[in-house]
């Protein structure tokens, strides 16, 4: 095998999570008296820390951001976390990667506890070996951040042997900044040209093409 350890992003690349996502930020902004007429233009939002999201995209203030980010998590919590399903074939995808020796763990941006209650809920937690993602606290603001943090925990010292699959730019940058390979996978959230313009190791479209890609390593 080229890869022994496998790092996987949860939102966008396992788990569809985009309504409960962008319903919670419809529902935050909402407060703040901004009216969302397309949801589809939060788009934007997946992947990202919730926190620079609103900081960036809405130019929120330190102290708007927090009280967003609390809105935000009022409503994530009871209910935004439970409106998302598995993409198609991820399930079997991890079954096979898992028959051939590889080490799956997830490294996302999410609170960990949340990636954690949505994996298990949809069945698929028990794929991982480790499953690590932010704190409330965003302590771990960056993905470089949260794969260093996954390496800490597995004790990997040859990053020649890891792969981070995402969707994002972030999970791109993540992994150069860490030093490892990664799979940008087009599933629906990124622009056109975002994964191509941040430079991954290699490119598929969709589950079918990843699983092309991982299957040959």
């Amino acid at each position: 095998m080229r890869y022994d350890l496998l790092l996987f992003d949860l939102d966008g690349t396992l788990v569809d999570t985009a309504e409960g996502v962008l319903k919670s930020v419809v529902h935050t902004l909402n407060a703040y008296g901004i009216a969302v007429e397309d949801m589809q233009t939060l788009l934007p939002f997946m992947g990202p820390p919730i926190s620079y999201s609103f900081c960036t995209f809405y130019g929120f203030s330190e102290e708007e951001t927090q009280k967003a980010v609390a809105i935000y998590r009022e409503r994530y919590s009871t209910k935004g976390q439970l409106e998302c399903h598995v993409f198609p074939g991820i399930p079997e995808l991890l079954a096979k990667l898992r028959e051939r020796g590889h080490t799956l763990c997830v490294a996302t941006s999410k609170p960990e506890p949340y990636a954690r209650a949505i994996l298990e809920r949809l069945g698929i937690a028990e794929s991982f070996d480790e499953i690590v993602g932010s704190d409330f606290a965003e302590t771990l603001k960056t993905k470089s951040d949260v794969i260093e943090e996954v390496f800490r925990r597995t004790g990997v010292t040859d990053r020649s042997r890891v792969l981070m699959i995402g969707d994002r730019k972030y999970d791109i940058l993540g992994a150069k900044e860490s030093g490892i390979d990664c799979l940008g996978v087009y599933m629906g959230y990124a622009e056109p040209g975002e994964l191509e313009a941040a430079g991954p190791s290699y490119l598929a479209h969709g589950v079918d093409g990843m699983e092309k890609i991982l299957l040959e390593f």
